[in-house]
């Protein structure tokens, strides 16, 4: 009898034993090959890719060629490699593609007894683009400035816009946020351009260079995209890129704002 429940609790051991076997088997499995959530990565969440080629920046340039070797101008595509510009680098094509049509040659114009021009590229005036980029942290800040150079007075900015991306979704912010998260204020960014404007105003004889008034009307009233850009420099201050008026050639500043 006692035989009998000896090999009756062997094999209730040896079942159970089989159970936690085959039971932590499958529950290893289940472990090692589930699908992994954004939030399951050793507590770091994963970063979706959001680059439309992952071997290349997330702003990269193209089709590069010279303009005006002397003066350093190149003419090349700016390329936002981020799924979802693809219409917006479209865009940006097409307007570089446009500005072909307003170059003017030295041939085309007479010059004034008192001026001279020359360049290898035989251009007496043109429109053209420079690009600042940069990356910090989540931001992938881009600025873009048109300028119209002619041969006599040099360049003149025109038209300043920009993006600031989240590295992360690929969304682009908006200026108020960026003001809201930078806590800068309207008022504060009215003063910091007043100060920078006072501190670089030149005198011609006995008349003031920088329209002080101007500008800052220009900044505070006008529109971003326009007159004026927010970025991100490459230490992740907030900056504030404007045109800057002159009694002889309009430039472009850029100053630190938080």
């Amino acid at each position: 009898m006692d035989n009998t429940k000896n090999v009756v609790g062997l094999i209730f051991f040896i079942i159970i034993l089989l159970l936690f076997i085959v039971g932590g088997y499958f529950a290893m499995d289940y472990m090692l090959n589930k699908p992994k959530s954004d939030n399951d990565n050793n507590g770091i969440t994963e970063i979706k890719e959001i680059r439309i080629d992952d071997t290349k920046e997330y702003v990269y340039f193209d089709n590069t060629e010279d303009i005006l070797h002397e003066e350093h101008i190149v003419k090349e595509d700016v390329i936002i490699n981020i799924e979802g510009f693809e219409s917006i680098n479209e865009e940006l094509h097409n307007e570089l593609a446009a500005l072909d049509s307003e170059y003017v040659s030295l041939d085309d114009v007479t010059l004034n007894e008192e001026e001279t021009c020359s360049n290898e590229s035989n251009l007496y005036s043109f429109p053209y683009r420079e690009y600042t980029y940069n990356v910090f942290g989540n931001y992938i800040s881009l600025v873009i400035n048109d300028f119209t150079y002619n041969c006599v007075n040099g360049s003149e900015i025109e038209n300043i816009k920009g993006y600031i991306i989240n590295k992360e979704n690929g969304n682009v912010y908006t200026n108020e946020e960026l003001l809201t998260i930078f806590e800068v204020t309207d008022e504060e960014i009215r003063t910091l351009v007043e100060k920078r404007l006072h501190d670089t105003q030149v005198l011609d004889g006995d008349t003031e260079v920088i329209d002080v008034d101007g500008t800052i009307n220009n900044v505070v009233n006008g529109e971003y995209g326009v007159t004026k850009t927010l970025s991100i420099s490459k230490t992740g201050e907030l900056e504030l890129n404007f045109i800057v008026i002159s009694n002889r050639i309009n430039y472009n500043d850029t100053i630190t704002i938080s």
